[in-house]
């Protein structure tokens, strides 16, 4: 009876051993699944911090090149030569499908006396900023120290988008990157970005007298007195005239992104200006 018994109490001993053995199965399918989760969880959030700090080191890398560009336009703006034939600087534009496109500033910044103080600059005198015709996404500043010929009229647009589609693309002419994340966009009616790409700065100028008020004024129809002086500031041999520059420039942050970082294709707008003042005559 006694042997009987025992053989009797063994299967239930092993039955709750397997129980036990498919209860610590599951457990371990558990835990898995939770370190995954949180190894997921760990890797998103990593991914997310990778990228906050690029667009954080990219977005100063672009500030730091606006700065150094805004500063240095609104120098040279700022101490440009000008007279009543050329008012220290003005803005060249191109017109594609339509559209205007006021993204180059040419500057009169002899380095010593002007050739002509009275009269138009010569190129070798000249600063200009404007996108790299040949790689749109650098912005620079261009030179011409061999060209001593004298520019067009500073109203002559059509002269001087000839002058400066040479000037630029003149092997003589000295051109200095001042950063290549400008941001381009396509000027191609089918929206095909990767055609006809143009650097996105934009420039404009306005005068105080303008340049239609000093005409109206050398043509007789406006007397000096009523002239736009710039805080009423004139006398009855010369007055006090004002060249506002405002520039616009859209930096792309940073120079390397992950594929996926949606931010890296948002561009950072800059904004600056500058002010000249001279005199004008009276004849």
């Amino acid at each position: 009876m006694s042997h009987r018994c025992k053989q009797t109490d063994r299967p239930p001993a092993r039955r709750a051993s397997a129980h036990r053995r498919a209860l610590t199965l599951v457990e371990l399918l558990v835990a898995m699944m939770i370190m995954l989760m949180v190894v997921g969880t760990l890797g998103a959030l990593t991914r997310t911090v990778q990228q906050g700090f690029e667009y954080c080191d990219g977005y100063g890398i672009a500030t730091q090149y606006a700065r150094v560009i805004l500063d240095r336009i609104a120098q040279n703006v700022s101490q440009a030569t000008a007279n009543d034939q050329f008012p220290g600087c003005i803005v060249v534009a191109d017109n594609v499908n339509s559209y205007r496109y006021p993204d180059t500033l040419v500057v009169w910044r002899p380095t010593g006396a002007p050739a002509n103080p009275a009269g138009l600059p010569l190129y070798n005198e000249l600063v200009i900023y404007c996108p790299n015709p040949a790689t749109p996404n650098q912005f620079v500043e261009m030179t011409a120290p061999t060209n001593a010929q004298t520019v067009p009229a500073a109203t002559d647009q059509a002269g001087w988008q000839t002058a400066l589609a040479t000037l630029k693309t003149n092997p003589n002419t000295k051109s200095i990157v001042l950063t290549t994340l400008l941001r381009t966009c396509s000027t191609n009616a089918s929206g095909n970005s990767t055609q006809n790409l143009r650097g996105d700065v934009r420039f404009e100028t306005r005068l105080l007298p303008s340049t239609t008020d000093w005409a109206n004024f050398n043509a007789g129809t406006v007397t000096w007195m009523n002239l736009p002086w710039v805080q009423g500031i004139y006398g009855s041999k010369a007055g006090l005239r004002q060249v506002w520059m405002r520039v616009e420039l859209q930096l792309i942050p940073g120079t390397t992104w992950i594929e996926s970082n949606l931010a890296a294709a948002q561009p950072m707008p800059f904004y600056g200006s500058a002010a000249l003042y001279y005199q004008l005559n009276h004849p």
